[in-house]
């Protein structure tokens, strides 16, 4: 073969290299597109199905998660949605990667509940459904929630004729807690808003007093 040959051989070499590399490269960029797109979807699935818990609506914590997945181009593989307090999710997304066929790329987000400024040791669920009551209603904010057995006894000997005895509050168990309302008028919106949360104010002449239903 002569040097024309040679050279063209070399050449066509040459550019089969660069076309592969380029498919290399693309399909590289392709595939951190997906993951991003995937993890996306992620995030808005799980940050939506803890809203959910927050704040219901009605629907399925589980079926909320899959509809945002959906909005966001993926599939929702698995909710672990049954803690009051926490919301994991696993989506899928298809994706055209290279010159094969197009495969699923999956991700995960995790979303928590947070409790509301002195609700450490209240019941998740109880934690989630003041959350829920505090975003409807501006101001609110706990002056007394959980109580130990011994705090419950000091108030009650101070106070016996709002503080139940010892072992018979729903403070010690941390299903109950006593609010404080920046108006006269937040007092009475929060009063009106409980039940969309589940919650209740069920002492009459404590109206501060709030307890799950």
């Amino acid at each position: 073969m002569g040097e024309r040959g040679g050279a063209t051989v070399l050449m066509a070499g040459v550019l089969g290299l660069a076309a592969l590399c380029a498919v290399l490269v693309s399909g590289g960029a392709a595939a951190a597109a997906a993951r991003a797109r995937a993890q996306a979807a992620a995030d808005a699935s799980a940050l939506a199905a803890a809203q959910e818990l927050v704040r219901p609506s009605g629907a399925s914590v589980e079926a909320v998660a899959a509809d945002y997945a959906g909005r966001n181009g993926a599939r929702l593989v698995w909710c672990r949605c049954d803690r009051p307090d926490e919301v994991v999710v696993r989506v899928e997304v298809e994706a055209a990667i290279g010159l094969g066929p197009s495969r699923a790329v999956a991700a995960e987000a995790r979303a928590v509940v947070r409790s509301p400024p002195g609700g450490q040791g209240l019941q998740p669920a109880f934690a989630a459904a003041l959350s829920c009551l505090f975003g409807r209603v501006p101001g609110l904010f706990i002056v007394s929630g959980f109580r130990t057995h011994q705090e419950q006894a000091r108030l009650h000997a101070s106070r016996p004729d709002l503080a139940a005895p010892p072992g018979r509050s729903k403070h010690e168990v941390g299903l109950a807690a006593d609010l404080g309302f920046p108006s006269p008028g937040a007092r009475a919106r929060a009063h009106a808003e409980a039940p969309a949360c589940g919650l209740a104010f069920p002492v009459a002449h404590e109206p501060w007093h709030i307890e799950p239903t």
